[in-house]
């Protein structure tokens, strides 16, 4: 299962920690983009566009 945990820090900073069943994983920090902007950024990079991708907030 594909899952983007997202988190901000202190600082406005968005994270974004990436994982899928099979050992992948993928950190990013965003600065000034809105949750939805980082998704589509951070899929677009990783090649994750059309894939279903379970988003979680850890705090």
């Amino acid at each position: 299962m594909k899952i983007i945990f997202y988190y901000y820090n202190s600082t406005g900073t968005l994270f974004l920690s990436y994982s899928d069943g099979n050992g992948g994983y993928a950190d990013e920090a965003y600065v000034f983009y809105t949750l939805r902007q980082a998704i589509q950024k951070f899929r677009r990079e990783y090649g994750l566009q059309r894939k279903h991708i379970r988003v979680i907030k850890l705090y």
